[in-house]
């Protein structure tokens, strides 16, 4: 195996050397200043790459993620958290989970918690809660035009999944 190999097990590359490296090797087919996106083209996977950033709220834009076209939907992101062995895909995986929750109101957080609780990787667990935020209570649901009932249960959803993702945690803890 080659030191590139990543470029044909990777989905997500979120490794700012290896996005160089990729970004120099590609064509760039189309550019978005606006978004700051782009889209690659790799002569050797016969690839599509989709440069953007997620937490562009912070200072310096965010961090630059470079996803393999077409890009994962919600589950597919949910099994490269849990499963990839590449520390910077399981980064890029739970980011654009969030990102998108912010963004697209794309809801992740039932069905990550029903599969962390799953796995026996007490450590992959830990990473995937502190990654994606499971344990804050934040009702993260638009109130807007809601009646008291449906933000309660709103509110109730948020603070269910940050207890059981601080159960996990606390049973990590426990074992170390």
């Amino acid at each position: 195996m080659t030191k590139d190999n990543y470029i044909f097990t990777q989905h997500l590359i979120a490794d700012t050397g290896k996005i160089e490296q990729l970004k120099e090797r590609s064509k760039l087919v189309d550019k978005d200043d606006i978004n700051w996106t782009a889209t690659y083209f790799d002569e050797e996977t016969n690839s599509n790459w989709f440069y953007y950033r997620v937490d562009t709220y912070l200072q310096g834009g965010g961090y630059p993620i470079f996803a393999r076209q077409p890009l994962p939907d919600t589950r597919e992101l949910i099994r490269l958290s849990l499963l990839s062995e590449n520390d910077d895909e399981v980064f890029a995986a739970c980011r654009t989970l969030v990102d998108n929750e912010e963004i697209k109101k794309i809801d992740f957080r039932s069905d990550l918690i029903n599969e962390l609780e799953n796995i026996s990787d007490r450590q992959r667990q830990e990473t995937i809660i502190k990654l994606t935020g499971l344990d804050n209570t934040l009702n993260r649901r638009e109130i807007v035009g809601k009646n008291f009932q449906q933000i309660e249960f709103d509110v109730k959803y948020f603070k269910d999944i940050a207890d059981r993702a601080n159960k996990l945690r606390q049973r990590t803890n426990a074992q170390q």
